[in-house]
């Protein structure tokens, strides 16, 4: 990430961000999520180095605001209010890291920031000058920190709105840092910061009416997230300032009294996360494991809650208790068998939930069993750019029918003219072929992907000019045609995208009646015959498929179940 250039870090950034609330959003792909939350902890960790400029405040309050909906629409999606999902858990994870990393940074930049002794009116105590000699002045702000300023005050305004959505902590991410130990840094230098520097009010509004002299103090990004749901909880209220002083210093003068609520905040909560020791505030937060190295920690959840629920009461009795306050240790150790109970607890209630739905669903029907005698074969646009020599194979052996439907056909055209070549072989109906999602290709990959393609049509045109008995093609209506010499087809009027076309052409071959799916005895198995076969490695259209009882393989794996080359 260092050799590379500011511009080309906050579009590599961009589309990670995407790339884990996509994944976030669909509930696709989320065995990966892990390491695509990761790249985005490093790449938004190296894109503050170049400075947020580069983002821009409005940017950096947006991508604050996607994390804050990726958490309320798994929380939606919840099935109890008091049992965290474990989507719940990874957008609260990704929400918190890259919190942590803006933390980070805005203690950075106040440690570098100089300060200054503050004089004290008249009236104080001499003792007192020293107390104050070495503040931050925030006006001395740089203009890094008063643009990531507006983005950690809002995020500590959802999380004082929502505190079941993060307490107790959950799980954290591999290359996050720790949200809790950055959060007492920034507490210890947010101490030394003259908040008082402009004089702030809390008037009633009526009060303020005749007043001419104070101007009521809205913050920009208060304006700009009025009405968003995730922040209606957030508590606010009306501040007020003199008109005659500088609105942008008595801005991040509230955003910093914000601050500093927020963190004494987080020391009071019932079982603290911040604690004031040795003069300085420090973490005191359990630590949880990582979302990736819990998953398999499950078979062993039963034996672990039993394990700590007698460990915490044998920590938790009189004699043995009052020798480990002796010691300074019971308190911590206690707090952390609560917290891991609580997060075994929360997965026991996951499973068994979870086992209790697939019972449910297994006892409403019986099972259904496919017989699949294969004779037609529909392959999809990626089984010809990638498995032509294997699709040739199965055609030469005169055993299965290739069933080609048209839209195939065209994809394969627009592929060999070079048409839609972005994020390489994009067919024209938006499905991809191989290197689908791959975004950093070579123009000789897309040569070949090009290639690839003119082979698969030449084979296809000079098959159909030969008549080979073993080759059809089929239009998304079930239509058979003898040649492809005339081969567009207006699909405007179909629902759904090529994958969907693709699949009604093996659902024409699917027979199915109403009384097939009702079983001899209650509860019997349900037995469908089929004789079409979708070949692809798409996963989308293989899921797709399955759940409307298509066979579906991939060509490889199918040639070695049918024993041909």
């Amino acid at each position: 990430l260092g050799s590379l250039s500011a511009t080309d870090l906050n579009k590599r950034f961009i589309l990670s961000f995407l790339h884990a609330h996509g994944k976030l959003f669909t509930k696709v792909g989320m065995e990966s999520f892990s390491g695509v939350a990761s790249h985005v902890l490093q790449e938004f960790k190296s894109l503050l180095q170049h400075g947020p400029s580069l983002l821009g405040c409005t940017n950096l309050l947006q991508i604050i605001t996607i994390n804050m909906f990726a958490i309320h629409n798994a929380h939606r999606r919840g099935e109890e209010a008091d049992v965290r999902s474990v989507l719940l858990e990874q957008s609260t994870a990704l929400g918190l890291g890259m919190f942590a990393v803006l933390v980070q940074r805005c203690t950075d930049l106040l440690k570098e920031t100089p300060a200054e002794p503050v004089s004290m009116t008249d009236g104080e105590e001499e003792g007192k000058t020293e107390e104050l000699e070495g503040m931050v002045r925030i006006s001395a702000f740089p203009q890094d920190l008063r643009e990531i300023l507006p983005s950690v005050k809002v995020w500590s305004d959802w999380m004082l709105g929502h505190p079941d959505e993060w307490n107790p902590p959950p799980c954290g991410l591999e290359c996050s840092p720790d949200v809790w130990k950055c959060l007492a840094d920034f507490c210890n230098v947010l101490a030394h910061v003259d908040h008082e520097e402009v004089p702030l009010y809390k008037v009633d509004s009526e009060e303020s009416e005749g007043d001419e002299e104070l101007a009521l103090l809205q913050l920009k990004e208060d304006k700009l997230l009025a009405g968003f749901i995730p922040l209606l909880a957030a508590p606010q209220e009306p501040c007020y300032t003199d008109r005659q002083t500088d609105m942008a210093i008595a801005a991040d003068c509230k955003r910093v009294t914000v601050l500093k609520y927020f963190l004494e905040a987080l020391c009071g909560q019932e079982e603290p996360l911040l604690a004031f020791k040795g003069g300085k505030y420090i973490s005191v937060a359990t630590s949880h494991p990582s979302v990736e190295t819990r998953s398999w920690k499950h078979s062993l959840a039963e034996k672990e809650v039993d394990d700590v629920i007698l460990e915490g009461e044998l920590s938790l009795s009189p004699s043995e208790g009052e020798e480990d306050f002796e010691a300074g240790d019971s308190e911590n150790d206690i707090r952390e068998l609560k917290a891991r109970r609580h997060a075994l607890a929360n997965e026991l209630a996951q499973q068994q939930k979870r086992r209790d739905k697939i019972q449910a669903v297994l006892q409403t029907g019986g099972q259904l069993e496919l017989e699949v005698r294969p004779f037609f074969l529909v392959p999809d646009t990626n089984g010809f750019i990638d498995h032509l020599e294997d699709l040739k194979k199965l055609l030469q052996c005169g055993s299965y029918i290739i069933v080609v439907p048209l839209i195939v056909i065209t994809e394969l055209d627009g592929l060999a003219k070079g048409q839609d070549t972005f994020g390489v072989g994009v067919g024209s109906g938006g499905r991809g072929t191989s290197s689908r999602g791959n975004f950093n290709v070579s123009a000789p990959h897309i040569r070949a992907v090009q290639e690839k393609a003119r082979l698969a049509v030449a084979f296809l045109e000079k098959g159909f000019e030969a008549r080979e008995p073993c080759l059809r093609a089929l239009t998304s209506r079930g239509n058979q045609l003898e040649s492809i010499a005339f081969r567009s087809e207006d699909t405007s009027g179909q629902q759904g995208n090529n994958d969907d076309v693709i699949l009604s052409c093996c659902l024409h071959y699917c027979k199915d009646k109403a009384k097939d799916f009702t079983p001899s005895q209650r509860n019997g198995t349900v037995k469908l015959q089929r004789e079409v076969v979708l070949l692809t490695d798409d996963r989308n259209l293989r899921v797709k498929a399955l759940t409307r009882n298509v066979p579906v393989r991939d060509i490889p794996s199918f040639l070695i179940w049918a024993k041909v080359g």
